[in-house]
């Protein structure tokens, strides 16, 4: 039978000490009652200590900080009654293993408590971790940070929620803790317009609420929080919620690192030998080594359109990639649409001569092709859009490519003369893996559009699929003219604004 020493200034033999002693031997432990100011016993003994005074009273708490102090062998739990605000704060404040609000509790503390290896052993493994508090009493932001302080991380506490949103974007946080009940904007609906914005989408949310209510906790991970705390909060339930919800988001930065590092490895070496296939085929069709016959420059030419086609497969599936995991970055810099389709179509000529093909370009109401956009992922979209309609298209067809200027933007068009689409699939066109290949028993990935969309939409875009009415499809898509390169936005440092 193992020891609990209950130190307490309540007289032995009362109601309370006699109901302490009787939940502790029906769980086979034996209590050891003495007063606060007793000399401790021996403690090599005792599996844990339960501290039972007036935590509201400075003097016993004075009292029972200098006993926590000189008994670091022991784990001491602060058993709270008739648990108040002031009282936790206060069995935190002295530095109490954790709290306990009826006896009950302990009952699942006990393992815990007694077998030291579960014990969370606090590092600086994240130290600098940043972390958003949200709670509208500052006593709950004081005691939730000194919870956490051995962690070593770096707070941005608020006690208005509307403030916390207005400022949501200023740093990309690595948790965020939300009180739910709050005047003005409670912490549902905080949660919902963090989930909205820029930053912090992403960011992991834990609720702290003093309402244990099923519906509320069903409220709070329908929003995606991957903890609900309820108040009043027990230090070391935090401490491992906390810990456990960083080491999992660590462990899935570092297989996302090793996904990406994988991804590019493979496209990589895929693009590695198909750049330097495309190149000895050029040397060929400039005849570097001998003119070639008509029989063989036609059969160079189909080899140097399947190696044209495999690498915008390739970088297809690297874009695709950055897509899916927010690292695809647009670069807005000042280009000529003009040159950008012209270049995008001397690269796409032996694809395009394949089936005998040909593409017609035309400006409308165009008195100036500067704008600002991402050259490279335009041609991107333009190369997808043009080899979609080229692989959809009869031989010796016409591509149409329609550029117009739409008052703040260009509108670009890409249009064919082909089977055209099926009106119930244009919904779905633009979908990851969404492809109409096995229709016309062609081969595709069903990225192509999916990627058009995600590079128009990060240029602040639209883009749009329609039937023609004689058959074929068109694409269309815009670029806004006037949009200068976008600063990226600066970090705030983090400051205590509660």
């Amino acid at each position: 039978m193992r020891n609990v020493l209950l130190k307490t200034t309540a007289q032995k033999g009362s109601n309370d000490i006699r109901e302490i002693e009787e939940f502790f031997n029906k769980h086979n432990f034996r209590v050891c009652v003495e007063n606060l100011d007793t000399s401790k016993k021996n403690q090599a003994e005792t599996a844990f200590c339960v501290l039972f005074i007036d935590f509201e009273n400075k003097t016993e708490c004075a009292r029972a900080k200098e006993f926590i102090k000189n008994s670091k062998e022991v784990k001491i739990f602060a058993y709270l009654k008739n648990s108040t605000k002031k009282a936790l704060i206060n069995a935190s404040a002295i530095g109490a293993s954790a709290s306990i609000n009826k006896l009950s509790d302990i009952d699942e503390e006990l393992l815990k408590t007694t077998d030291k290896e579960n014990e969370i052993k606090i590092t600086d493994e994240f130290a600098g971790t940043k972390i958003l508090i949200v709670d509208d009493i500052v006593e709950n932001i004081r005691l939730l940070e000194d919870v956490l302080a051995p962690f070593k991380f770096e707070f941005t506490s608020y006690t208005n929620p509307k403030s916390a949103l207005d400022n949501i974007d200023d740093t990309r946080y690595d948790l965020i803790l939300l009180d739910v009940i709050m005047p003005e904007m409670d912490g549902f609906q905080l949660a919902g317009e963090i989930r909205n914005s820029e930053a912090n989408a992403q960011t992991p949310i834990v609720f702290i609420s003093a309402s244990g209510e099923k519906q509320n906790k069903i409220e709070g991970f329908n929003l995606g929080s991957l903890a609900y705390i309820e108040k009043p909060i027990d230090p070391q339930t935090v401490i491992a919620q906390v810990y456990g919800i960083l080491k999992v988001k660590k462990l899935n930065s570092q297989l996302l690192f090793e996904k990406e590092n994988f991804i590019a490895m493979l496209t990589h070496d895929l693009k590695t030998p198909i750049r330097a296939q495309i190149q000895a085929l050029d040397l060929l069709l400039k005849d570097y080594f001998g003119e070639l016959n008509p029989r063989q420059r036609e059969i160079v030419n189909e080899i140097m359109a399947s190696n044209k086609y495999m690498q915008n497969m390739a970088e297809n599936v690297l874009t695709n990639y950055k897509t899916e995991n927010g690292k695809l970055k647009i670069q807005k810099t000042k280009n000529d649409i003009k040159l950008t389709i012209e270049n995008t179509l001397e690269n796409l000529k032996f694809i395009i001569s394949q089936k005998n093909q040909s593409i017609k370009v035309s400006y409308k109401n165009i008195k100036n092709t500067i704008a600002y956009y991402d050259d490279i992922e335009i041609k991107r979209v333009l190369s997808n859009l043009i080899v979609n309609a080229s692989e959809y298209s009869f031989d010796n067809s016409v591509i149409n490519i329609l550029v117009e200027n739409c008052t703040d933007n260009f509108k670009i068009t890409v249009s064919d003369t082909g089977l055209g689409i099926q009106p119930n699939n244009i919904d779905t066109l633009f979908q990851k893996y969404a492809t109409n290949s096995k229709d016309y028993r062609k081969v595709g990935t069903g990225l192509g559009l999916y990627i058009c969309r995600a590079i128009v939409n990060a240029h602040g875009g639209t883009i749009k699929a329609s039937r023609l009415k004689d058959g074929g499809t068109s694409f269309s898509f815009t670029i806004n003219i006037d949009t200068p390169p976008g600063k990226p936005a600066l970090e705030k440092k983090n400051t205590n604004k509660a």
